[in-house]
């Protein structure tokens, strides 16, 4: 009798226990299918915070030749490109020298090096050199790129620049400008007025960023023989209708500075 009063007893129990397992196991797949509609519903959100935008490549072209200050400058652009993600960094040289490569190759920087490839346009008197390589990067990257929407910014060495700008050109849908500051080509804000005469656009070559597939789709290349606001008015002018077309990406921050070889005074 007492054998089979325990054995009821046990039996009891193990129902009890089965019914908490069960009990158990439907609470652990209720919270199991919670946290994946949680998860679901965090990858749409995180969907529509992330836009295509932030996926834009940023092109950076520069081009450099040997002197004194050559790697503090490279070290100085290399420093405020570091931090930006989906941006490419074009460096130009006439012929590939072992101190460029070797510093870009320690950067951790995502950068295409090129040189002119013999280009005869070179050796001729009156040529603007840093045009001629700035349309062989940009040759490049239309090749290359072709599919990619972003910005393209010519970034020079003798200019200092802060991190802050690359972010705000990401989503330039034609032509943005911000002031260099230092450099002799300003600009004021509503109405877009500009501080020289000519070119039609004289904007300061630091001061300009334009949507790739917008200057590409206009054919246009830096002219040999302009100066460097010459031949970046000559871009905008491909790209835009009139000033109206213009984006100002900032009328008085800074974000760039024009220094004039001061290093080397």
């Amino acid at each position: 009798m007492l054998g089979t009063l325990q054995s009821m007893e046990v039996a009891e129990e193990k129902a009890k226990l089965l019914d908490k397992f069960n009990q158990l196991e439907l609470e652990l797949f209720e919270a199991e299918r919670q946290i994946v509609h949680c998860d679901a519903e965090l990858g749409h959100k995180m969907n529509a915070m992330i836009s295509e935008d932030s996926y834009r490549q940023i092109f950076v072209i520069t081009p450099t030749y040997t002197r004194p200050t050559q790697l503090e400058e490279l070290t100085l652009l290399a420093q405020a490109l570091g931090h930006i993600p989906y941006l490419q960094w074009v460096v130009m040289e006439t012929t590939k020298t072992n101190l460029v490569s070797e510093f870009l190759e320690s950067t951790n920087l995502h950068v295409t090096h090129l040189d002119s490839g013999g280009e005869l346009l070179l050796s001729e008197r009156g040529v603007n050199k840093c045009n001629v390589l700035r349309n062989i990067a940009l040759d490049h990257i239309a090749e290359k790129h072709s599919n990619s929407s972003g910005a393209v910014i010519f970034a020079n060495l003798d200019r200092f620049y802060s991190s802050e700008l690359f972010e705000k050109i990401r989503k330039t849908e034609k032509v943005g400008i911000f002031p260099t500051v230092f450099a002799k080509e300003q600009f004021t804000c509503k109405p877009l007025q500009f501080s020289e005469k000519v070119p039609t656009y004289p904007v300061n070559l630091g001061s300009v960023v334009f949507s790739n597939s917008a200057l590409f789709n206009s054919g246009r290349r830096f002219p040999a023989r302009v100066s460097d606001t010459e031949g970046i008015s000559y871009l905008i002018e491909g790209v835009v209708s009139s000033a109206d077309d213009i984006t100002v990406i900032s009328c008085d921050e800074q974000f760039v500075w024009f220094y004039q070889n001061i290093l080397i005074k």
